[in-house]
């Protein structure tokens, strides 16, 4: 008796655990697009009541929705912006790199020149939690692993390798420099031949180095490069949130990550010579403009990749 009883007990806990992990459902979030449209905090709180798949098809349904708004170009990608950034922050755990592959398959070629560069710079960069450091062979394999959740997911979407590129260039920004030739290991992953010839050739190495992105937009016929420093005055401020932690748990990314990344001396046990740890490299930080570690970098400030792009 006493058994069935523990046993009872169990599965309501195990109950009240699923219930918790779904707290609103998809047709209530659809209700209140609108709000979510309108104010980021709405979007965060939605989507952190859903369960993880409906997390993806919410944030589906709000990026067409703000492609249906009646406003300018810069106006709609700074929508973009704001809500795709509140979805991220809100992800279930291990849910961070599907939410991100829907970013890049259903927000139009167009956006995600600002999308790219916003996300990363304030979420995904590698050098936004001080008290974390990825080695390059941490980095890459982090970014390698989140590209195939995205490029399977852009199998079905329009543009997919305009749209894979897009998702090279952040993680290669977010990389700040290291290793150099991220760009080249990222787009030999690309699942059809000629997008890989054009990502090397003519797609991402303007895109790092002069932020000329019209090559990509002509090949998906999105129209003109948007001003992205006026999408910035229209979107919301920002904060830096290190986000890479947790897209680092999602799915086979983090199988094999936590002895490729470490704390900080702060975190760890005084003394210890984490240098000497076997496959551990410091990755160099600073706050001196135009030296590729620097995680600062914006638009309109010396380029950390100048003299580093795919042909130099």
């Amino acid at each position: 008796m006493k058994k069935l009883l523990v046993f009872a007990v169990a599965l309501a806990t195990l109950a009240a655990g699923a219930a918790d992990k779904a707290k609103i459902s998809l047709a209530d979030a659809t209700g209140k697009i609108g709000q979510a449209i309108e104010n980021p905090a709405v979007m965060e709180e939605l989507v952190s009541q859903l369960s993880a798949e409906d997390q993806v098809a919410f944030l589906a349904r709000v990026n067409a929705a703000i492609e249906s708004m009646p406003v300018s170009p810069a106006e709609k990608t700074a929508k973009y912006v704001d809500i795709n950034s509140a979805a991220m922050k809100s992800a279930a755990k291990g849910n961070l790199a599907s939410m991100l592959a829907e970013t890049f398959a259903t927000v139009p070629p167009a956006s995600l020149v600002a999308i790219n560069e916003v996300f990363a710079n304030k979420l995904f960069n590698r050098a936004a939690d001080p008290e974390t450091v990825f080695t390059d062979e941490a980095y890459t394999k982090l970014a390698k692993d989140t590209m195939v959740t995205i490029q399977k997911r852009n199998e079905t979407a329009d543009d997919s390798g305009v749209r894979d590129t897009f998702a090279i260039l952040m993680f290669v920004r977010g990389s700040n420099g290291t290793p150099a030739d991220l760009a080249d290991q990222l787009s030999a992953n690309l699942p059809d031949a000629a997008t890989r010839e054009l990502a090397k050739n003519e797609w991402i190495g303007p895109a790092l180095k002069e932020n000329n992105y019209e090559p990509m937009l002509g090949a998906a016929d999105a129209g003109a490069q948007p001003d992205v420093n006026l999408v910035l005055s229209f979107a919301r401020p920002l904060a830096t949130v290190a986000m890479l932690s947790d897209l680092s748990s999602s799915g086979s990314a983090g199988s094999s990550m936590a002895s490729m990344i470490y704390r900080s001396a702060a975190t760890t046990v005084p003394g210890s010579d984490l240098d000497a740890v076997s496959g551990l490299n410091r990755v160099p930080r600073t706050l001196t403009p135009g030296l590729p570690w620097n995680s600062t970098y914006t638009r309109g400030e010396p380029n950390p990749y100048e003299g580093q792009g795919l042909h130099d």
